[in-house]
């Protein structure tokens, strides 16, 4: 008796607490993007806004998480520029994202540029070479070695990076986010 009030309770309680799964975009998710026009480290500064279109649909279970059209909203948070012998370097990291009905909703993330989040940073080519002897001896041959030219300590100055509509470029997801 005991178990069948027990049975009859969890049927009437338990489908009360159940709670529906809501779908999501995981951490850490990844999402294409794209500019529409050329952003320079000549031309931004810290703090400028950014902004990157998508290209596609992302659905997550037959719902769209994010709709072609919708735009992410960005701040440059780090940038620095060319010096000798160091390009430009710049990192952007997402705050916002615009959606085709107006709705400004937050959401955090980063631009990945080529599986990195900063962009540029690289190092410039030497200016100039000496040559360096490195005699050995061969076989039993009293001469004989190389001639080697190796960077002399000048580095040319760095240049301006940029990106462009035609950069692949990715938006990294930076926390779950439930839309």
């Amino acid at each position: 008796m005991l178990k069948k009030i027990l049975l009859i309770f969890l049927t009437l309680v338990l489908p009360n607490c159940v709670f529906a799964f809501e779908p999501y975009l995981p951490k850490g998710s990844l999402v294409k993007v794209y500019v529409k026009k050329i952003y320079s480290t000549q031309g931004l500064e810290e703090g400028s806004r950014v902004y990157f279109i998508v290209p596609s649909d992302v659905w997550v279970l037959e719902k769209k998480a994010v709709e072609k059209g919708d735009i992410f909203e960005g701040y440059v948070s780090m940038l620095k520029l060319p010096v000798q012998g160091v390009n430009a370097a710049i990192k952007i990291d997402i705050d916002t994202i615009i959606k085709l009905n107006g709705e400004k909703r937050d959401i955090k993330g980063k631009v990945l540029f080529s599986g990195s989040d900063v962009f540029g940073g690289t190092l410039t080519n030497p200016a100039s070479y000496n040559t360096t002897i490195h005699p050995r001896k061969v076989y039993g041959n009293h001469w004989g070695g190389s001639l080697q030219y190796v960077p002399s300590g000048e580095y040319e100055f760095g240049q301006h990076v940029y990106f462009g509509p035609r950069d692949n470029l990715l938006i990294e997801i930076g926390e779950d986010y439930y839309f």
